[in-house]
């Protein structure tokens, strides 16, 4: 059975979105534990030209939402600016999760046969679906849960890789044996 464009995408973003929310609680507890000033982590980066901790939140949601409208073929969400402290980014990234809830596996069906233009910043020109999906809207999304996964450790979170990988769990439909 082949992997669809949906299963490529949408629970695998719902599952880094649950890393995201992790991170917000690790900020937090460092906060507390490391005698930093409340909200101070949401704004560091790791060097002046990145977003800032909180901001990679804001921007990764914010991009979810615009890759998949893209891929499904829906006008773009407007953007929004989110005020940069934790209970405004955990309401986001709930919108998030709410949006790729919503989502059916058909309404991305036809994704990978169409190309898609894409404008600077990081890239430009045309791209095929399956290009698109593997080479930007994925990797897009998993370079701000890595920065925000940087950020923690430079700062001194005690987390590792089993963080980033989040809560796996086997999956009871299938025979890996």
């Amino acid at each position: 059975m082949a992997l669809s464009i949906y299963d490529a995408t949408v629970p695998v973003m719902l599952h880094g979105l649950a890393i995201m929310d992790d991170y917000l609680d690790h900020a937090q507890k460092l906060e507390r534990c490391g005698a930093l000033d409340p909200g101070s982590v949401l704004a560091v980066r790791l060097a002046p030209d990145m977003l800032t901790f909180g901001e990679q939140f804001a921007v990764n949601c914010e991009k979810v939402e615009l890759h998949l409208s893209k891929l499904m073929e829906r006008k773009w969400p407007t953007r929004r600016i989110i005020a940069m402290i934790y209970p405004a980014l955990q309401g986001r990234l709930m919108e998030t999760r709410s949006f790729l809830q919503a989502i059916q596996p058909e309404e991305l069906a036809a994704a990978q046969t169409h190309i898609y233009q894409l404008t600077p910043v990081v890239a430009q020109g045309w791209f095929g679906g399956d290009d698109y999906i593997r080479h930007v809207v994925l990797a897009d999304f998993f370079f701000h849960i890595a920065v925000a996964h940087a950020i923690l450790r430079y700062l001194g979170a005690p987390i590792g890789k089993k963080d980033y990988l989040g809560h796996l769990t086997p999956r009871s439909a299938g025979d890996y044996s």
